[in-house]
């Protein structure tokens, strides 16, 4: 049966942390599942494709081909509402400070800091049709994978408004990503390892949102 549907909103995001083989990081601190993501914009970077064109003697075009643009990775643009300090850690290597036992704030990553592992980037949509509330897709959603993704903390605004946190990064392929970090991966298969952004139907939905960082199960 074919499936046709639309995408709306984005309810939550889930990382993980990734060592140095890109291989998820089991460990109570090495995840994080929040629902305070207000957007996350994908665009595709690509390199031209390669062209060749010849001229005759009178100058009319004889001969022309031109190679298809090859992917390069996806950059990412995301923005959050809160300011999840344990989130930002993993996102960014940013430092964390503590005030009477509690995490109470960070420190942007230093000039010259080495750069950080990647992470593991999913995202969950609510998969809609022309029915609206009614739709007879049920409750299903669309879940997006972005299976290698490094990110850096950009501008900070401070005025008389809501002062939200924006990331830029980008996307890689990861071809050990796998089942993922938390062995939950819906489809039968992760067929293109060579892709750096995946999506797929999924009944189940995002997982509970939690502030500060969510456990990473052995295994994965």
């Amino acid at each position: 049966m074919s499936v046709c549907l639309g995408s709306a909103k984005v309810c939550a995001l889930r990382v993980a942390r990734l060592d140095d083989n890109c291989l998820s990081i089991p460990g109570a601190t090495n995840g994080a599942v929040s629902s305070a993501i207000v957007r996350l914009q994908s665009s595709p970077e690509y390199d031209a494709g390669q062209e060749f064109l010849q001229k005759n003697g009178c100058g009319d075009i004889c001969i022309s081909l031109r190679d298809l643009d090859k992917l390069k990775r996806m950059t990412l643009q995301m923005e959050l509402c809160t300011r999840d300090l344990e989130l930002i850690e993993i996102l960014t290597g940013a430092t964390l400070y503590t005030v009477d036992g509690e995490v109470a704030g960070l420190g942007r990553r230093g000039v010259g800091a080495p750069d950080q592992p990647g992470v593991s980037l999913e995202l969950w949509t609510r998969a809609v049709d022309t029915a609206g509330n009614c739709s007879s897709s049920g409750n299903r959603w669309w879940r997006w994978v972005y299976p290698f993704a490094r990110f850096t903390l950009g501008d900070t605004t401070l005025e008389n408004g809501i002062a939200t946190v924006n990331l830029a990064g980008f996307a890689e392929p990861n071809p050990v990503w796998g089942n993922g970090p938390w062995n939950d991966w819906p489809a039968s298969a992760f067929p293109d390892p060579e892709s750096p952004e995946h999506f797929v139907l999924d009944s189940d939905g995002p997982p509970t949102a939690a502030c500060g960082y969510t456990t990473v199960p052995s295994g994965s």
